[in-house]
């Protein structure tokens, strides 16, 4: 007990950026764990403007999301099997459907799962970081993938939503569908549903013709990118098409003539010579890593020897970073002597490390 606090005192300590008045609620909906809520919604309607919410792993959904406060709203992360040592329980904090209304300006999301569901934006200041979109089928890792979705204010259907962060998100598609701007976009996996095929003209990424984005260090899986007057640098796309006008391309991979040659840009680059790609011992965010030799390294804009910039999603201000881990405390291994008396106590051994902000 008495370490169970010690690590909350951390978290808290970790989380300065909130108010002193700002509460921690824990949602868990596995059989037998006491915790302040079971679903997300509850979470939401029990918590004050400024509180953070720990949703913990489970290999239950915790159900769908309208959000309608300042919130900070952590899961555990992903990928977990795959990444032993960040967590001591495997299980994600999966998240349905979600929606950001007005009030809900400032919150966090970060280090959830939404298994093919997604985020609908109706308002402004939204930050989704490291969260994990897409959903396995068979050995795709990718079959479906959800996505992110900017609008018009939902109290003002006159303004569109502005200043909106998605960032190291794996498996996502994203839309912006109003003349928006402040909207950034970076090192994130994006692509349309693996079920399309690698061939897909579905949009990975739609911007409205009036809206600015900022397209940093991503990868496009596949589909097709529709922006307009937007600026696109150190991206790759590994199959895939753009359309639209007015655009600013410099220092991206294209497999084809997606990007042209000018600026620092590469064409008909064969993306086997690129990523690590998929192999024995290789993890699913793993296959996205550069090689030795790959034409991404060090090609980035603004790249000298001194400070390398790559392309891709493992290089930039925002590197991908590994499991979709919160800048937090997390107990990835949990020791207990099972025997104790009077004259032995039992010893508990509790091992914890965090992710970079």
């Amino acid at each position: 007990m008495k370490r169970a606090i010690t690590l909350l005192a951390i978290t808290c300590l970790v989380l300065n950026s909130q108010t002193s008045l700002a509460k921690i609620w824990r949602v868990n909906n596995n059989p037998g764990v006491a915790a302040d809520f079971n679903s997300v919604q509850a979470a939401h309607d029990g918590a004050a403007n400024g509180d953070t919410i720990h949703v913990e792993g489970s290999p239950f959904g915790y159900g769908n999301l309208n959000v309608g406060k300042k919130l900070t709203i952590l899961g555990a992360g992903y990928f977990l099997d795959e990444n032993t040592g960040f967590q001591a329980l495997q299980q994600s904090s999966k998240i349905g459907h979600t929606n950001c209304y007005n009030g809900a300006q400032g919150t966090v999301f970060m280090g959830l799962e939404f298994p093919a569901t997604g985020i609908n934006i109706y308002t402004d200041n939204i930050i989704i970081r490291r969260n994990k979109f897409s959903s396995f089928a068979g050995t795709t890792e990718d079959y479906y993938t959800g996505y992110v979705a900017a609008y018009y204010h939902n109290e003002n259907s006159n303004i569109p939503v502005n200043n909106v962060i998605i960032s190291q998100n794996y498996g996502v598609r994203v839309s912006v569908n109003n003349p928006s701007t402040g909207i950034l976009i970076t090192n994130n996996v994006i692509g349309d549903n693996g079920y399309t095929g690698d061939a897909s003209t579905g949009f990975c990424l739609f911007a409205h013709a009036n809206a600015i984005i900022l397209v940093q260090n991503n990868i496009f899986r596949r589909g097709k990118v529709g922006a307009s007057n937007s600026n696109f640098t150190n991206n790759i796309m590994m199959f895939g098409q753009f359309e639209g006008p007015g655009n600013l391309y410099s220092n991206n991979i294209g497999n084809d003539a997606q990007f042209g040659t000018a600026n620092g840009n590469k064409s008909g680059v064969a993306m086997s010579t690129v990523f690590v790609g998929v192999g024995t011992g290789v993890t699913t965010e793993g296959q996205w890593k550069l090689k030795a030799g790959s034409p991404a390294l060090n090609a980035g804009y603004g790249s000298t020897a001194q400070n390398p910039i790559d392309c891709g999603i493992y290089s930039g201000q925002n590197p991908y970073i590994i499991a979709g881990m919160p800048p937090m405390p997390a107990v990835y291994s949990f020791e207990v002597q099972p025997i104790g008396s009077n004259t032995d106590p039992i010893d508990v051994k509790v091992k914890v490390r965090s992710a970079g902000n």
